[in-house]
This record gives C-alpha cells, sequence and structure tokens, in this order.
C-alpha cells in the first residue's frame, strides 16, 4: 500500500490514479525519467564532441608519426575507434541498446591502445646521461599525457553501463 502524494490517501501500489482526488502518482518518475534522458544526451553530445576532436588528434599523430616510421598505425586506431563511439552515441541518442554496444568496444579498443601507447615509451627512468635525461623526460611527459586521455573515457563508460542510462536504451 501507498499513500496519495497529494491528498495522502492510501490506495494500491498499481493505482496510477488516486480514487479520492484524482491526483496522477506517475509524475515523479516522469521527471526523474526526463532528467535521465537529458543526463543521456548530454553524455552523447559530449562523446559525439570528444570522438570528433579524437578523430583529428588521430590524423595528426598519424601525420607527425609516420615521418619518421612509415609503419606506424596507431593513429588509424585511434580514428577508427573515434568512429566507432561516434556511430555508438549517435544510435543511444535515438535510444537504441545496440549504440551502447558500439560505443564500449570502441571505446574498449581505443582505452587498450593508449594502455599500449603509455607504456611503449621505453625506459622512462633511465638517467644515466644528459641526452638519455632528456629522451627519458620525454618519454615520461608522453607516457603522461596519454594516460590523461583515459581519465574521460574509463568515466564516460562507467556512466553510459549504470542503469540509470541503460534503462532508456530498447
Amino acid at each position: 500500500m501507498k499513500n496519495c502524494k497529494r491528498c495522502n490517501q492510501e490506495m494500491a501500489d498499481e493505482i496510477n490514479f488516486c480514487p479520492t482526488c484524482g491526483e496522477n502518482q506517475r509524475e515523479k518518475n516522469l521527471n526523474e525519467s526526463k532528467g535521465s534522458t537529458a543526463f543521456l544526451t548530454a553524455l552523447c553530445v559530449l562523446t559525439i564532441i570528444g570522438s570528433i576532436f579524437t578523430m583529428g588528434r588521430a590524423y595528426l599523430y598519424e601525420m607527425i608519426s609516420s615521418i619518421g616510421n612509415p609503419n606506424y598505425i596507431r593513429g588509424w586506431i585511434y580514428g577508427i575507434s573515434s568512429i566507432g563511439t561516434l556511430i555508438g552515441a549517435v544510435l543511444m541518442i535515438q535510444q537504441k541498446l545496440k549504440g551502447l554496444y558500439i560505443y564500449s568496444i570502441s571505446q574498449g579498443i581505443y582505452i587498450l591502445t593508449v594502455f599500449a601507447a603509455s607504456f611503449s615509451y621505453g625506459d622512462t627512468f633511465n638517467f644515466a646521461s644528459k641526452s638519455r635525461q632528456a629522451e627519458s623526460f620525454a618519454n615520461s611527459l608522453a607516457s603522461g599525457i596519454a594516460m590523461l586521455f583515459l581519465i574521460p573515457s574509463i568515466v564516460f563508460l562507467i556512466l553510459y553501463w549504470t542503469n540509470m542510462i541503460k534503462k532508456h536504451l530498447t
């Protein structure tokens, strides 16, 4: 049993309108639903902006790194995973559950690639000579910057998998 929000009349849990005053008992749920839909939309818009930024960053990485290393492919992986996150976000705006899966797979690939990148900078703590110190500092800086890009990626991935968001996706 529950009480009416307006007149406090006791009624069965499954009743949506108070038999005494007619008050809609579902209004609060509708307002909560609007708030979580707005939150999902905001997340998706931020994801779209981030994906476009990462595509540009990936292209820049690919251009610069291919000068010294023609076998560099990390930029392409970033770019392709960003396209996947972009597609996933657009589908989630349309409230499609498959968007969450596409986003999650793409984001997982991106996160693994950033982890691999941050640990591929070699021995970042070898301070044997002045030239090695400069190289080690540059490697540490590059590794730190790569790890910084993980923070929003992991936070958004966790937020998308909350029950509040998942219930809006069909």
